[in-house]
């Protein structure tokens, strides 16, 4: 190989090592998946400023045993008076997004917040480890003023407070489960 040639791949060299990432760039951006993931990273609103709620003591449906709700994702909505077929559709969509996490299953709970005491005995057994806290329950007015003190608040949405006791997150009562899912299984794994 005579010199000229060398030079030229030389400037070749140093040419594609400054060009090469721009052409990468653009091609994740323009023809790959890449760009969807950025824009899909959140699905909920992000509760700003967070607000602290500590241990939550609750009970699952299935017994009146207080249990304490803490150090795990948990994802939270409100019922008024009964469980009518928008509760119940509730009830499912939380217990089927924990099924969803598969091997992280055990890294999310559910909290019902119950303005009234409702008899669960006909739930229990179908969503079992669901927890409850109702008006009749020590820590009712603190978590439900804290809930309340969210600019929005909506009792319609799926809240989501993290392993420490924060609300983080909001999703409306329109989100696709998919969504809710994808996000949780990011916080998780990159809470480690």
């Amino acid at each position: 190989m005579n010199q000229l040639t060398k030079s030229r791949m030389t400037l070749v060299g140093l040419i594609l090592i400054f060009f090469l990432p721009i052409f990468a760039s653009w091609y994740l951006v323009f023809f790959s998946d890449y760009k969807n993931e950025i824009n899909s990273i959140e699905n909920g609103d992000l509760i700003e400023p967070v607000i602290s709620l500590g241990a939550i003591e609750a009970r699952p449906l299935e017994n009146n045993q207080p249990f304490i709700v803490a150090e795990r994702w948990t994802l939270v909505f409100f019922v008024n008076d009964e469980c009518d077929a928008v509760c119940q559709k509730k009830l499912y969509q939380v217990r089927q997004i924990r099924l969803a996490l598969g091997k992280n299953v055990d890294k999310i709970d559910r909290l019902l917040i119950a303005k009234n005491p409702i008899d669960w005995a006909e739930f229990a057994e179908r969503y079992s480890g669901q927890k409850v806290l109702d008006s009749t329950m020590n820590d009712f007015t603190r978590i439900y003023d804290s809930f309340s003190s969210i600019q929005g608040f909506n009792e319609n949405s799926f809240y989501l407070i993290d392993p420490y006791g924060f609300i983080m997150m909001r999703y409306s009562d329109s989100v696709e489960p998919k969504g809710v899912i994808k996000d949780i299984e990011r916080l998780i794994k990159n809470a480690g």
